[in-house]
């Protein structure tokens, strides 16, 4: 697994360096715009949680491999909470209507999240135990990417509110920095893991695909939050029709 580790430290680097994160790490927007993409990620927030109830997690693990991915969808399927309680802070947790809603969430903005999400049940129903624990250390890598960038903001938006930011501060960062599977030594036990040829070239081509779903929803969260202002997300009520997305689709009333 070693190999396969250090190819996932190549493809992170590579993430870190997208314009999502120059753009989130630029202190001359304003750090509430910098979330404005808060919103963008709602289906996959809540989606990924739960992947790792009812999609990672195999209860009983058939190996000890599935243990540890065990033990990881624990850790993180329960920090959705976090993020609705900063969607409140940041003054987008307004009524809309339901209809409205349903439509963000399955409308053009979020086409990315939804295929990263729906994407992922595939490649983990159809792999083993070992393939679980690639995309696991994929989701851990994208995932101290982001939350070490927004942590940052949230520590702005401390210093010029007063509030602690939990799922976009300093505390999810420090929840999700390193391997955080529950079991000592974790990182010398998963390099000292021995693959085949072929379930090494398996692993390396699922981190190329997982990298290249979190690409592209990285670039609609940038895209969501360089054609949205905050001040606008806050007191715009959810309108299908708008440029976001949000069309109204026609009714079909023909049998299918």
């Amino acid at each position: 697994m070693r190999e396969v580790l250090a190819y996932i430290k190549t493809k992170k680097a590579e993430f870190a360096a997208l314009p999502t994160f120059e753009f989130m790490r630029d202190r001359s927007v304003a750090p509430e715009q910098r979330l404005a993409l808060a919103p963008c990620m709602a289906h996959y927030v809540m989606t990924f949680a739960d992947i790792n109830a009812f999609v990672l997690r195999q209860e009983p693990a058939r190996d000890k491999y599935q243990e540890l991915v065990n033990i990881h969808t624990y850790e993180d399927a329960s920090h959705w909470p976090w993020y609705v309680e900063d969607l409140a802070k940041l003054g987008l947790d307004r009524e809309h209507r339901l209809s409205d809603v349903l439509q963000f969430l399955w409308g053009e903005a979020t086409v990315k999240s939804r295929v990263l999400s729906y994407e992922m049940c595939r490649l983990i129903l159809q792999g083993n135990s070992l393939h679980r624990l690639a995309i696991c250390e994929c989701v851990e890598e994208t995932g101290n990417v982001f939350l070490g960038v927004a942590a940052e903001i949230g520590k702005e938006l401390r210093q010029a509110t007063g509030r602690e930011y939990v799922y976009y501060g300093p505390h999810h960062f420090k929840c999700e920095s390193g391997h955080t599977m529950g079991t000592a030594n974790v990182e010398k036990l998963l390099e000292e893991i021995s693959l085949s040829g072929e379930m090494r070239a398996e692993c390396l081509a699922l981190v190329d695909r997982v990298f290249a779903l979190y690409f592209e929803f990285a670039a609609e969260l940038l895209a969501f939050a360089r054609t949205h202002s905050i001040a606008d997300l806050r007191s715009t009520r959810l309108e299908p029709g708008r440029q976001d997305g949000l069309r109204e689709r026609p009714l079909s009333v023909a049998c299918e």
